[in-house]
C-alpha cells in the first residue's frame, strides 16, 4: 500500500479535470460505450474525456481478438462520433487506444496515429532476448524487469505515445524490488521526464489489484526527476470513471507534490 494513502471522506468533492485511460466493451473484459462514458464524465463536471481501449499490436502479441489499425473504423471510431453528437458541447472527447510497442512496425503505428488523437503505451508484453514475456504471469527477476523497462524506454524514444500507462506494471507479482530493478525504472522515469511524457498513476492497481501498482518506488522517482504524472482511472466500466479510487489517488498525487498534469494532448 502507498504510504499515507487513504480515501478522504469528502472524495466526492474532488474535481477531476480529465481522464485518458478507459476501456469499453470491445476489449471483451470491460463494459459500456463511449457515449456511456461521456455521460458519466458530464455528470461529474469533467472537461476532457479520452477512451483508450485495447488495440492489437502489429504482431498481435497480446490478443488477436482486439481491434487493429486496419478495422478500427468498423465499431470503435463510430462510437466517438455518436458520443460527440450527444455530449460534444459539454465535454471534449478524445479518440485514443492503449497498445504495446514493438520495434520495426512504424507503418502500423503511423496508420493508427493518423486516425487518433493520442496513443497510450500499455506494455503488458515485452521482449527479452527475442522471447515474449507477459508481465502478469512470467518471472520477474532482475534481467526480466530490466528487459521490461528497456522495452518501455524504446517506446518512449519512438515518439508515438502521449502517456505511459502503469509504468510499474512489471511489479504486479510483487517481487522483492532490488537495486537493479530500481535502477532500470530510474532510467525510464528520467527519460520520460526529459521527453516530457507523462507517467501514469493507475487507480486500477488500487481498485482491483490491491496496491500492486503504483509503487512507492515510482512515486519517489517521479518526485526526484519532477516527471510529469497523469492520474488515470483505467476504468473498465463507466461507474469507475470518477469513483473514490481515482479521486483519492488524484488528491494523493497533488498533496505529495507530484508534477500532476491534467492535459496530455
Amino acid at each position: 500500500m502507498l504510504k499515507d494513502f487513504s480515501i478522504p471522506e469528502d472524495w466526492e468533492n474532488i474535481q477531476l479535470i480529465g481522464n485518458y485511460h478507459a476501456h469499453n466493451y470491445l476489449c471483451g473484459h470491460a463494459g459500456g460505450t463511449v457515449s456511456d462514458y461521456a455521460e458519466e464524465a458530464v455528470a461529474h463536471g469533467m472537461r476532457i474525456m479520452g477512451i483508450s481501449d485495447h488495440c492489437a499490436s502489429p504482431a498481435e502479441a497480446y490478443d488477436p481478438n482486439f481491434f487493429s489499425a486496419y478495422n478500427i473504423g468498423d465499431e470503435y471510431l463510430p462510437q466517438f462520433d455518436a458520443a460527440e453528437r450527444l455530449y460534444g458541447d459539454k465535454v471534449r472527447i478524445l479518440r485514443g487506444v492503449e497498445i504495446e510497442y514493438f520495434e520495426g512496425h512504424d507503418d502500423y503505428y503511423k496508420l493508427l496515429a493518423e486516425k487518433l488523437d493520442y496513443m497510450v503505451l500499455g506494455q503488458h508484453m515485452f521482449l527479452r532476448k527475442g522471447v515474449l514475456y507477459n508481465s502478469f504471469v512470467d518471472g520477474t527477476d532482475d534481467k526480466s524487469v530490466s528487459a521490461y523497462f528497456d522495452n518501455v524506454c524504446t517506446a518512449i524514444e519512438s515518439g508515438y505515445f502521449a502517456m505511459i500507462a502503469h509504468p510499474d506494471l512489471i511489479f504486479y507479482r510483487r517481487p522483492k524490488i532490488t537495486h537493479v530493478m530500481v535502477e532500470a525504472m530510474e532510467r525510464t522515469v528520467k527519460l520520460a521526464a526529459d521527453k516530457k511524457i507523462p507517467l501514469e498513476l493507475n487507480a486500477n492497481g488500487i481498485r482491483y489489484h490491491g496496491f500492486r501498482y503504483p509503487t512507492e518506488e515510482l512515486i519517489s522517482l517521479c518526485k526526484k526527476y519532477d516527471a510529469r504524472v497523469v492520474v488515470s482511472s483505467d476504468a473498465h466500466s463507466p461507474d469507475s470513471l470518477c469513483d473514490k479510487y481515482i479521486c483519492a489517488l488524484y488528491a494523493y498525487a497533488k498533496n505529495n507534490g507530484l508534477n500532476v498534469v491534467d492535459e496530455i494532448v
